[in-house]
């Protein structure tokens, strides 16, 4: 019936057997199985600038500078303040099954390892081992440096 598009009540004359009283709940239980779930989103960027992937233009580039565009509450880790938004990034994300980069933020001082980078939108998310304290609108537009862990790349 699915496949070829063949009536019940044909298929029931051609096989001799009557139509199950269950067919088509059993083939709406047998799609509900096979259908994909809509992916959940957890994080909405499209108010943000894209991230300028600065590894399109030279995947040589390990260390680089940029600001901070936005601080998300991480919703898997309790609501940390541990991902950070940049105007641009070599860091690579997970993407076509190549791991993600890691690294080193460093941020007044004080270092960040990145453990994690997921590309979101048109945004790049770094994920850092630590949360960033107090109010996190005081991050946005904020310097940084990163330095990519080469070997891991």
């Amino acid at each position: 019936m699915q496949s070829h598009g063949i009536p019940a009540d044909k298929i029931s004359d051609i096989v001799k057997a009557p139509i199950p009283h269950d067919l088509y709940l059993e083939i709406a239980v047998r799609q509900e199985r096979t259908a994909k779930k809509a992916e959940t989103i957890l994080y909405n960027t499209s108010h943000l600038p894209e991230t300028d992937n600065i590894y399109y233009k030279d995947s040589s580039v390990m260390d680089f500078d940029a600001k901070i565009i936005e601080v998300f509450a991480n919703v898997l880790q309790k609501n940390a303040t541990n991902i950070v938004i940049l105007d641009q990034s070599a860091v690579y994300p997970t993407s076509g099954g190549q791991q993600h980069d890691t690294g080193v933020l460093t941020l007044d001082g004080t270092e960040y390892q990145i453990v994690d980078a997921t590309k979101v939108g048109k945004c790049v998310l770094h994920t850092l081992d630590k949360p960033l304290e107090g109010d996190i609108d005081s991050y946005k537009g904020k310097s940084v440096h990163v330095s990519i862990d080469q070997k891991r790349r």
